[in-house]
């Protein structure tokens, strides 16, 4: 049964500052296999990731046909994105038992809790009525993909800061065009720290999803994800 909605559950939030995609994405499916075994808490990673661009389980080929390197093929729910400097994501590896099975409500407050970290820096945001991820105006700003084996959540939501969106040029984000992507800078003219966006965001969570997140060092939990990374089965 969930907790009532008065009440705080105690979750985790691991800063991993700058890290490459295929390293992040070992310890999501490790986290995944110890939060089913109940051996971690409900679980943010907060990163910024080096380029690269990511293919969903709906990823069309003529989508990302430019591309001179091979995308990542993944399990998330979407099409085709790209990650770089200067864009935050988080990745949620929750246990959605625990949270009613609402797979819905899940996915509108992690678009909510975009939007209401963007509305604290000056801008307008909202989820999109024909498509997923958040908007400013006609123009997307987050964009999202969630997994969930056995109701267990991993991937996210990636949100661009300073992104530099000519970056987009070689894909259809999501199917789109890429002039349909913006970001906080290119909106308000200013260059956002990730860090301090990064806490005010991990603020918005706490709130919508009724939980503590208290910081924990990778260090800490390592060797617990790594023997459990092992492979794509989850």
């Amino acid at each position: 049964m969930a907790a009532p909605k008065h009440t705080k559950s105690v979750g985790w939030v691991l800063h991993l500052g700058k890290v490459e995609f295929d390293r992040v994405l070992g310890w999501q499916r490790g986290l995944v296999k110890l939060r089913r075994e109940g051996m971690a808490r409900d679980t943010i990673i907060l990163v910024e990731h080096p380029p690269v661009v990511t293919v969903g389980k709906n990823g069309h080929s003529e989508n990302y046909k430019d591309l001179k390197e091979e995308p990542y093929f993944i399990e998330r729910g979407g099409d085709v994105t790209y990650h770089g400097p200067g864009q935050l994501v988080a990745y949620f590896i929750f246990d959605l038992t625990r949270r009613n099975r609402d797979v819905h409500l899940f996915m509108s407050n992690i678009q909510q809790g975009v939007i209401n970290a963007l509305a604290d820096f000056g801008i307008e945001a909202k989820k999109g009525d024909e498509y997923t991820g958040v908007w400013v105006e006609e123009k997307k700003i987050a964009s999202i993909g969630v997994a969930i084996k056995k109701w267990i959540s991993f991937h996210g939501v990636a949100v661009n800061l300073n992104t530099n969106l000519d970056e987009f040029n070689n894909i259809n984000p999501c199917g789109l065009q890429s002039s349909i992507m913006t970001s906080v800078q290119e909106i308000t003219n200013k260059k956002v720290d990730l860090g301090d966006f990064g806490d005010n965001l991990l603020g918005k969570y706490a709130e919508l999803f009724h939980t503590v997140f208290y910081p924990v060092k990778l260090e800490e939990i390592a060797e617990d994800i790594e023997s459990q990374a092992g492979g794509n089965v989850i």
